[in-house]
């Protein structure tokens, strides 16, 4: 296969697995809601998932790595209050005041530093590249919670 040839495969490749991660046109059902709205905290950080109806299987996996990260690194501050993880299905309407809030709209990670009961909402994006490995995705969201924490 000559170079150029390579080049556009792999540049097709690419694109194929970015426009599947952002439109996640999803199979797989979404398991029981989980409550809709979280505690409300004066100070801590909130890590908010939010998700589709369907979700796919790189959706799950970043739920569940999330979700693996926080129950392995985070149980303490979790117990405490300072850390409160919601796991949101962006397509139910009773989630609507959360969802635009945070102004999700498909599957996608954001962390909320609260201080002094202000929202200071970023979104985590980087996730969506390490999907399948493992180690990279945990220290991300490891890494940006710690941040957070500080």
């Amino acid at each position: 296969m000559n170079p150029f040839t390579k080049v556009k495969l792999y540049t097709l490749i690419v694109i194929l697995i970015l426009a599947g991660g952002i439109l996640c046109a999803c199979s797989v059902p979404a398991p029981n809601p989980q409550p809709t709205l979280g505690p409300s905290i004066d100070n801590g950080v909130e890590v908010v998932y939010f998700h589709r109806s369907h979700r796919c299987y790189g959706c799950l996996y970043a739920g569940d790595k999330v979700r693996y990260t926080i129950d392995t690194y985070f149980s303490d501050e979790l117990a405490s209050g300072e850390l409160v993880f919601m796991t949101i299905n962006v397509q139910d309407d009773v989630n609507a005041a959360i969802v635009n809030k945070y102004g999700a709209y498909t599957s996608s990670l954001f962390m909320n530093k609260v201080v002094d009961g202000v929202d200071h909402i970023e979104a985590v994006t980087g996730i969506w590249f390490l999907l399948g490995k493992d180690q990279e995705f945990v220290n991300l969201v490891k890494s940006e919670i710690e941040e957070r924490l500080e």
